[in-house]
Order: C-alpha cells, then sequence, then structure tokens
C-alpha cells in the first residue's frame, strides 16, 4: 500500500481511484456511488490517510491527454449515435456532444462505459424535472432531442415531450429604435447593430464574413455564400444599402487604421486584438442599452427585421427566406406577432392602397433628417475630393492617397469622425489628434 501511494505522488498527475473492489458502504467518504473520480493531486496527498484502504486501485493519466470528448468517442455503444452526427454541420455535432456529456454527467456515469441502452422514461422525467429549473425551454427541448435521437437509434420505449417555447414574446428593436442608435451610440457599435439589423443574421453567420464575401458595388449590395445556422450557405441581400454601406465602409476604414494586420486578416467584423468571435459581436450590441435603457441582444435586432418586414406587407414565405429558416412555421409563430393592428393595416392596404403604401414609403424609405445630420458631410462633384499634395482625384473615404501614398485623412480617437491629416486638433471633439506610427515607415516622404 505504501509503495503504491509514494509511486503515486511521485507524478505530477490527476490521479483516478476506480472502487471496483471497494465494499465499505455509501457511508464512508460518500463515494461508493461512484463508478470513477478524478481527483486533482494535491487533494489525494491531503487525503491518502483519512481514505479506505480498499478503494486504492488507482491508475495514473495526464487529465490533458485524454478529454471528455475523446473519451466519448472510445466507447462502443455509441458507435451508432456518432454515425448519426457525422452528417451534420460541426456546430450541431458540438452542441449535440455537449447535450450529451451533460445526460452523462447528470446520471453519474463514465463516458467510457455510458450505456444508452439503459436510459429509461423515468430517468428521462428525472433529468428534465431537474434541469427544467435552471434552463430555458429551448435548452431543454435539446435534451429532449438527442433523447428522441437515442430512442431511435436503440429502439428505446421512451415517450418524448417537446415544450412550447415563448419565443414569440420576446422583444424585440423597431425599425425607428435603429436611428436613435445610429444618432447616439458609438459609431463602432451602430455600424455592426445597423448590418445585423439589415441582414438579419445571428452572430455566427456575422463573425464569419470575409472581406472577398462583401459585393458592395453591385446593383443590390448583398454578402455572397454566407454560412448560416446548419451549415448552409446562401446570399444575404442587405436592406436599406444608403443606411449600411456609408457605416460599413467606415468600419472597414477604422479598423484598418486600428489594426496594423487588418489587412491581411479575412474577416471583417474584428475585435481590437484582430480576433473574430460571437462575445465581441454580443458585448457591442449590450452597450446599446445606453441609448434605449433596456436591454439590447443580436436576437432582438433580427426579430426586429422580421417584424419590420411583415409591417411593410412582405409575404411570410419571402420573410422566411430573407431570415434563412427552414419551416416557414417558424418564421410566423416565432418572427411575426400578429395582433389587431395587423389587421386594421390589411384592410387600410386593400380599401385605399396608394394612401397605405405613400405612409409605407414616408415612413420607411425616405431618408430621415436625424440620418443625414448623423453623417459627415459629402463633398460635391460625385463623392470625390483632391489630395492636398499630388493634387489627384481621390475618394472621400480615403485615408491614403493611392498616388503618392500620403495620409489624407486621420480618425479622431474619441468621436471616430474623419479629419484631415494637417490637423492637430480634432474640431468636432476638440481632442488632439494622434499622429500613427504606422504610416511613418509606409509612406514615401519627399526629402526635398
Amino acid at each position: 500500500m505504501s509503495k503504491l501511494i509514494k509511486s503515486c505522488l511521485n507524478f505530477p498527475h490527476t490521479i483516478i481511484i476506480s472502487p471496483d473492489d471497494y465494499s465499505g458502504g455509501s457511508s464512508q467518504n460518500g463515494l461508493s456511488h461512484f463508478s470513477r473520480w478524478t481527483i486533482p493531486l494535491p487533494t489525494v496527498k491531503s487525503s491518502f490517510s483519512t481514505l479506505n484502504a480498499n478503494i486504492y486501485k488507482c491508475l495514473i493519466v495526464k487529465h490533458s491527454m485524454i478529454s471528455w470528448h475523446d473519451r466519448l468517442k472510445e466507447n462502443d455503444h455509441l458507435e451508432e449515435f456518432f454515425d448519426y452526427i457525422a452528417l451534420k454541420s460541426k456546430d450541431t455535432r458540438d452542441t449535440y456532444l455537449w447535450i450529451l456529456k451533460g445526460i452523462i454527467d447528470f446520471f453519474e456515469e463514465d463516458y467510457i462505459d455510458f450505456n444508452p441502452e439503459e436510459l429509461n422514461q423515468r430517468k428521462y422525467r428525472d433529468l428534465i424535472r431537474a434541469k427544467s429549473k435552471k434552463n430555458k425551454k429551448s435548452t431543454l427541448n435539446l435534451y429532449s432531442k438527442i433523447f428522441s435521437i437515442l430512442t431511435n437509434i436503440y429502439e428505446l420505449n421512451i415517450e418524448i415531450e417537446l415544450l412550447r417555447e415563448t419565443d414569440k414574446f420576446t422583444d424585440y428593436i423597431r425599425f425607428e429604435e435603429l436611428y436613435e442608435i445610429i444618432d447616439n451610440a458609438d459609431k463602432e457599435i451602430a455600424a455592426v447593430t445597423a448590418f445585423i439589423f439589415c441582414t438579419g443574421l445571428r452572430p455566427i453567420s456575422v463573425i464569419s464574413i470575409e472581406k472577398s464575401q462583401l459585393m458592395l458595388n453591385a446593383a443590390n449590395p448583398y454578402v455572397r455564400n454566407v454560412y448560416l445556422k446548419g451549415g448552409k450557405r446562401h446570399d444575404i441581400i442587405i436592406l436599406y444599402p444608403d443606411i449600411v454601406l456609408p457605416l460599413l465602409r467606415w468600419y472597414l476604414q477604422f479598423k484598418s487604421s486600428k489594426i496594423e494586420n487588418y489587412d491581411t486578416i479575412p474577416y471583417v467584423f474584428v475585435s481590437q486584438r484582430g480576433n473574430n468571435s460571437k462575445s465581441y459581436i454580443y458585448h457591442l450590441v449590450s452597450q446599446c442599452k445606453k441609448v434605449l435603457g433596456r436591454p439590447v441582444s443580436p436576437r432582438m435586432l433580427r426579430k426586429g427585421l422580421g417584424i419590420h418586414t411583415k409591417e411593410l406587407g412582405w409575404q411570410d414565405e419571402v420573410r422566411r427566406m430573407l431570415l434563412g429558416h427552414g419551416d416557414i412555421g417558424t418564421t410566423i409563430k416565432a418572427y411575426s406577432d400578429y395582433s389587431v393592428d395587423d389587421i386594421v393595416r390589411e384592410f387600410n392596404r386593400k380599401r385605399f392602397p396608394q394612401q397605405v403604401q405613400g405612409s409605407i414609403q414616408n415612413q420607411y424609405y425616405q431618408p430621415q433628417p436625424r440620418f443625414q445630420q448623423m453623417q459627415s458631410p459629402q463633398p460635391p462633384n460625385n463623392n470625390q475630393e483632391f489630395c492636398p499634395f499630388c493634387g489627384r482625384p481621390v475618394e472621400y473615404e480615403m485615408i491614403l492617397c493611392p498616388y503618392c501614398g500620403r495620409e489624407i485623412k486621420k480618425i479622431c480617437d474619441v468621436c471616430k469622425r474623419y479629419v484631415n491629416a494637417t490637423w492637430e486638433v480634432c474640431p468636432y471633439c476638440a481632442t488632439k489628434v494622434k499622429k500613427r506610427k504606422k504610416y511613418e515607415k509606409g509612406l514615401f516622404i519627399d526629402k526635398k
């Protein structure tokens, strides 16, 4: 016994204690109902003197080498389950495996020894009853989904009960509130928020967009071959390009001036560190709470587009295509919020079509005065001006002259407006403009 303890303490790893021969009863150490425990080595060192000697049947492994994902793959009982999810997208596979891990952890079984054929109706109800105390209905339906898959694969006699989700009652961002965000929020926040609202994309799709996918010069600007939920890919039209394109072009220039290697990063929406993560999108959108006075999420922007298109009188099938739903029932139930106002609007649309159409255009399609005030003043002559150094024509949004390579504009760190490169103080917010070290080495400077 002492030799085993001494050999265990010589390894800086995690010790897994398997009490196959343990007969001490549930009252001793409270460990008899487990089949295997993972105990950090410092805990083992302090507990060797108190644990019963019958449970010292140890296996020393490196914890970092065997993950729960790898141990699930070693389970022979789950081969058919892995064959089933192999046809799914990577995100779907990861979600299914994570839910399966939660089921195994709930029943306190080992990942390698778990046998899905031992599941029954009582275990299913016990899990749903326990999980319902802390989880949303959508999460509970994921657990039911995995039980349903296991029931079909292994022919289990389990009746699955899916809960009715209440997404149709969630809050959403109205179209006029989008203007409030554009007017009053930080410009980076406004650019991301407007893009999500006018495309209806989920955060996972937004962070996967690459610069080569932006078709901004097309007659109807769109994003090409966007990754959608479930691994599908479709072209996404950008609604209201007069709102989105100026903000999106500014965003590209702003990131290029802030991140040194932004030109080599393929993705459009990245954090200050150059990472394209969902947390970056969620953080920016959550900052809209300061403008609207209530919590804001990307889900509310996506639903806001669904409600807005419904108010415009779009057909449900067209709205389904816009939002990327596989089932039109999802569009109608969760992205419509039909009420008595819709009855009145449809009645007036049929009775007074010209008046209703005119009111819709005045409300949604005509540029808002506050949005025009928000934009920087556009120069005349087709959005062109001249380089102050070489005198050649350049576009208004260019920071560097493509001919002489000199810096002709800067972006203020505070108000994020374009400022003349020769100005030392921003005239909009009275902040001292910092000179970019990035351009000092790369620019051609006439030594004369």
